[in-house]
């Protein structure tokens, strides 16, 4: 809103001072005042010099943001698959839409182990220094906001894939996977003194 009324009286004021003949005449040529070439052009006055160079800097000091802001962004793309069921009472139609919509899903949980990382649950057992059981879990609990689905592709054998994309914020990732003895110590100051104990 500034912007636009320092434009709109920077030209008003440029507009006034242009409209008019020249306040002294030119007789050494014998023309009137309002001759084309007896008319001297007036010098713009200090006052619309500044506001000029103060939009000129406003323009540019946008756009310079805004091509530090797309800098800044990075995409995040997630590809998820789906089958079509073996359910017999389910129409061709059916079983379609819900593998497009499994698809799509699976492209959702890849953007969120992307964005929020995966927690895992392991647990080995070991008996004679022999390994008998192995296993481990993989969880996420996260929410992907602004995705962009970019694909839905058919593929072989009834299946499909789901492409879909979402901008993030250089810095998200740096807060979120960056870590830090400040940030520990003010979470959790015991583990802050074992680790710097351990230095």
């Amino acid at each position: 809103m500034k912007k636009s009324h320092l434009l709109a009286s920077a030209v008003a004021l440029s507009i006034a001072a242009m409209s008019g003949c020249s306040a002294t005449p030119n007789y050494t040529q014998g023309n009137d005042c309002c001759d084309q070439q007896g008319t001297q052009q007036s010098e713009p006055a200090p006052v619309h010099q500044k506001i000029y160079q103060q939009i000129v800097q406003n323009d540019e000091s946008e756009k310079a943001a805004v091509k530090k802001d797309k800098s800044e962004l990075i995409k995040i793309t997630g590809i998820g698959y789906g089958a079509e069921s073996t359910f017999a009472a389910y129409t061709t139609g059916q079983r379609r839409l819900m593998a497009i919509r499994a698809s799509k899903l699976d492209a959702y949980r890849s953007l969120a182990e992307q964005l929020s990382g995966i927690k895992i649950d392991s647990n080995t057992s070991i008996s004679t220094l022999t390994a008998k059981n192995d296993s481990f879990r993989a969880r996420i609990n996260a929410v992907v906001r602004g995705a962009r689905v970019v694909s839905v592709t058919p593929m072989a054998d009834n299946n499909y894939e789901t492409v879909l994309e979402v901008y993030v914020d250089k810095a998200f990732f740096e807060k979120a996977f960056v870590y830090t003895g400040d940030e520990v110590s003010a979470r959790e100051p015991e583990a802050a003194y074992r680790i710097q104990s351990y230095q």
